[in-house]
Parts: C-alpha cells; sequence; structure tokens
C-alpha cells in the first residue's frame, strides 16, 4: 500500500538483487545503490504532498501518509471481520444508490443480521456464556421478498458479464415457473373447496 502522490499511486522502487543494496528508507524498506537517489527519494517523501489512500487526508509527508494507511488498515481488520465481506460486497455490486444510503443499509444490515463465519457470545443461564461461531443461517423471510429487497432503491439489474447475465435469467425464470405452479395449486383448492360445499 503507498501513499497517493497527484491522486496517483506512487510506485515504490524494486527490491534490489542479492546483497547490494547500501542505503535503505525506513518505513517503506526501498533501498538504493548511491547516497545520491537515496537522499532525492527522502527529500521527495519529506515533501508536503502526499495524500493518505484510505482517508483522503492530503498534505502529509510520505512516512505520514503510509503510517495513516497502516493505522486505517489496522483499524479496518479490527472494526470490520472478514465475516461481513460478501455481506457487504453483495450489497453494494452494482447498486447505484448514493454512498450515504449504501454505508447506513449496510450499517442496519451489519448490526441487525447475523452473518456465517460471526463470533458471538452465546448465554446459557444467567451467568455462563460460551463462544460460538455462526455457522449456518436459516432464513425467515420467504425468498420473494428478499428479491424484491435486493432490488430497491438504486439497486442496478445490470450484471457485469454474460455469464451472470445468463445465471440471472435463468434463475428469474425458475421463480416465475415456481409461482405459476403455485397459483395454479391454489386455484385447484379453490375450486375443488367450492364444489365440495356448495353455498
Amino acid at each position: 500500500m503507498a501513499p497517493l502522490l497527484g491522486r496517483k499511486p506512487f510506485p515504490l522502487v524494486k527490491p534490489l538483487p542479492g546483497e547490494e543494496s547500501l542505503f535503505t528508507i525506513a518505513h517503506t524498506q526501498e533501498t538504493f545503490r548511491t547516497r545520491e537517489e537515496y537522499e532525492a527519494r527522502l527529500e521527495r517523501y519529506s515533501e508536503r504532498i502526499w495524500t493518505c489512500k484510505s482517508t483522503g487526508s492530503s498534505q502529509l509527508t510520505h512516512k505520514e501518509a503510509w503510517e495513516e494507511e497502516q493505522e486505517v488498515a489496522e483499524l479496518l481488520k479490527e472494526e470490520f471481520p472478514a465475516w461481513y465481506e460478501k455481506l457487504v460486497l453483495e450489497m453494494v455490486h452494482h447498486n447505484t444508490a448514493s454512498l450515504e444510503k449504501l454505508v447506513d443499509t449496510a450499517w442496519l444490515e451489519i448490526m441487525t443480521k447475523y452473518a456465517v463465519g460471526e463470533e458471538c457470545d452465546f448465554e446459557v443461564g444467567k451467568e455462563k456464556m460460551l463462544k460460538v461461531r455462526i455457522v449456518k443461517i436459516h432464513p425467515l423471510e420467504k425468498l420473494d421478498e428478499e428479491a424484491t429487497e435486493k432490488k430497491s432503491d438504486g439497486a442496478c439489474d445490470s450484471p457485469s458479464s454474460d455469464k451472470e447475465n445468463s445465471s440471472q435469467i435463468a434463475q428469474e425464470h425458475q421463480k416465475k415457473e415456481a409461482i405459476v405452479k403455485e397459483d395454479e395449486g391454489r386455484r385447484e383448492n379453490i375450486s375443488m373447496y367450492d364444489a365440495s360445499f356448495p353455498v
């Protein structure tokens, strides 16, 4: 992860082969053969022209931006566990809602529902707590309601590949067939009920 220079990632110097390196920049571990190259890079890094890629903070030295990015990466690991990644990525994929709305939706989803792999405290009795991990979630809502929810405000129906398009069309076709069969079954039951009990 490297800080941005003018909104573009600034490439680090590739490591030197073997034991050739004489000068090393401490925070990036970049190595240089000559003192001139080393000092030129250090001078560039000391200028307040760098931007943290993660927070957008600007007018930092390279070292300040680098350290800020490392802090954010650590915070993300602590505050945003891996088990939420799939849930949130599915939510935002092809979504055209505003960033604020996406953040609110993701926060609500994370705070109100469990995720597979999530670690929780399970209370047994009044004083005993067990550490548990969610391995499976049994949905309470019907699939139709879920599909409607996913296509709510800002959701884009346009998958990015032909493979996604064909699988989406096949799934929609299967859902429609299931609904038609269910409706036909209901009609038969209603007709049988009407025939059995004349009014």
